[in-house]
């Protein structure tokens, strides 16, 4: 096949690559975490490489959502550090591009939880991922509390 047949071949295929990450890095994407700890409000504090969206307390069943686009490399990563007084603390990555490919496309829902924080599909019956706290508690641990497995 001489190159003259190749080359309008590669030029589609780049074109079509090309319109993917385009397509990816135009649309909005949103991340809200919300508490769900009864009777316990929590600090969380994310931020990326680029922005730091600074600590906010969250009292039961409220959360915090932004918004913002998926750079052109499609590489954006979010980090949160959540922080309780009666179950753990730890900082979890609540969007990266495994998040986005595996589990929440445009839209990820956390729900931090006793045994910590679960990123949620949404209209999926999908079993939530769930991760245990990175640190547990000192009053937790003083009371005889462990996180459970899940």
């Amino acid at each position: 096949m001489k190159i003259t047949q190749i080359l309008p071949l590669i030029s589609f295929m780049f074109l079509l690559m090309a319109n993917n990450i385009l397509m990816a890095s135009s649309q909005l994407t949103r991340v809200t975490v919300r508490n769900d700890i009864r009777d316990e409000s929590i600090n969380i504090h994310c931020y990326s490489s680029e922005n730091d969206l600074g600590v906010h307390p969250l009292s039961y069943g409220t959360n915090f959502t932004w918004h913002f686009r998926v750079n052109f490399w499609g590489t954006t990563k979010f980090y949160c550090d959540f922080n309780t007084t009666k179950h753990g603390s730890g900082n979890y990555g609540v969007y990266t591009p495994t998040l986005r490919r595996d589990r929440c496309s445009i839209h990820c829902l956390w729900s931090v939880e006793e045994n910590g924080p679960c990123v949620k599909e949404n209209n999926s019956k999908r079993t939530p991922w769930c991760q245990n706290w990175k640190s547990i508690a000192r009053r937790s641990l003083l009371l005889g509390f462990s996180p459970s497995p899940n």
